[in-house]
């Protein structure tokens, strides 16, 4: 029995359709055992990344706890420094305070005795003035009785002098007058023995006298002398 020809047709048309479909399901299928295989290299090059990755990171924890580690040591340093730091800073600035008060009870000291000083020199200022006016006035009463005593002492020498003369005269007057008596008793010495000794006793008395007078007149008179004064005295 003959098949319609449509019928083929259609049979045909279907075989060529499921053929179609095979290739591209074949096809497809390759494509997909493909992509799978590649799924399956990329899975397994993302474990042995993941594993290296964990390796990766647990060696990064180790370093990060050693760290951290680290951290807290200096950290811990850090503050036992600053501890250290705060009581250096505490102890010094006690230290500066103390200091600082001392030096102002110093300078409040050094104030008043500065005060007492500018009084104390105003006094000697004062004192300085009236010491300069008393030595003027003292150098002019001193140049006063300077002149005075050299004029004094000038006439004291003039009247030395001219009773020096005076001596000198009367010692020679006195000399003559021995010498002519010597003469006129060597002439009477066997007669007039017994009178010659009393009157060249007296004539040696004379001499003695007139001697001592000469002496005492020749010791200038006292000079009166011009105390010094001493113008810390006379303050």
């Amino acid at each position: 029995m003959k098949s319609p020809p449509l019928l083929v047709a259609a049979l045909v048309a279907c075989v060529i359709v499921l053929g179609f479909n095979y290739w591209i399901a074949s096809s497809r299928s390759v494509d997909l055992q493909g992509r799978i295989m590649d799924l399956e290299g990329k899975v397994r090059r993302a474990a042995a990344e993941r594993g290296a990755v964990e390796l990766k990171k647990n060696e990064f924890q180790g370093e990060l706890e050693k760290q951290r580690q680290q951290i807290d040591k200096i950290q811990s340093l850090h503050n036992f420094q600053m501890e250290n730091a705060n009581r250096v800073h505490q102890e010094e600035k006690a230290v500066l305070i103390s200091n600082i008060t001392g030096n102002e009870r110093l300078i409040q000291s050094l104030r008043e005795h500065l005060k007492e000083l500018q009084t104390e020199y105003g006094k000697l200022h004062l004192d300085v003035h009236w010491f300069q006016k008393n030595q003027t006035n003292l150098q002019r009463k001193f140049s006063y009785d300077l002149s005075q005593c050299i004029n004094q002492m000038k006439e004291l020498k003039e009247q030395c002098e001219e009773r020096i003369d005076e001596l000198t005269k009367k010692g020679s007057d006195v000399l003559q007058i021995k010498e002519n008596k010597d003469f006129s008793e060597d002439s009477k010495k066997n007669s007039q023995v017994n009178i010659q000794l009393p009157a060249v006793k007296q004539t040696e008395f004379k001499q003695a006298d007139l001697e001592e007078q000469k002496h005492n007149e020749d010791v200038p008179k006292a000079v009166p002398t011009v105390k010094k004064i001493d113008p810390l005295q006379a303050k």
